[in-house]
């Protein structure tokens, strides 16, 4: 998924995020695990325009993954609501959804510790 520019100048002033307009992966980058719910509520209590709102998921998403990562667990009380969103506007997260699951790949070794979530939506 290509994520605009103005989009992610516009979230990444909203957000405060270290952004400098070097990185090739700014959902990746900018990933904050201690932020999550943050990015959460973000979503829902502000009108956000379309494509705010699939950048940001797609800040949630890295974000949760590198939370799993971090404290090596396989899920936590944020998933139900991260699936719900994601579940809700499904055809607009298509790539996104497709990104993560890693539908072609079934060797534990190579997929992220957000795949098994991902592949359930």
């Amino acid at each position: 998924m290509i994520l605009k520019k103005d989009i992610i100048i516009a979230l990444s002033k909203k957000l405060s995020l270290p952004y400098t307009g070097t990185e090739q992966d700014w959902d990746i980058e900018m990933a904050d695990s201690s932020r999550i719910n943050e990015f959460i509520d973000l979503y829902h209590e502000y009108d956000l325009a379309f494509e705010e709102r699939m950048t940001l998921m797609s800040l949630i998403v890295a974000s949760y993954d590198d939370y799993l990562n971090e404290y090596d667990v396989s899920v936590d009380y944020r998933w139900d609501r991260i699936r719900a969103m994601l579940s809700k506007d499904k055809r607009y997260f298509v790539e996104l959804i497709d990104y993560w699951s890693l539908d072609n790949e079934h060797d534990e070794d190579h997929i992220f510790k957000i795949t098994p979530l991902m592949r359930t939506v």
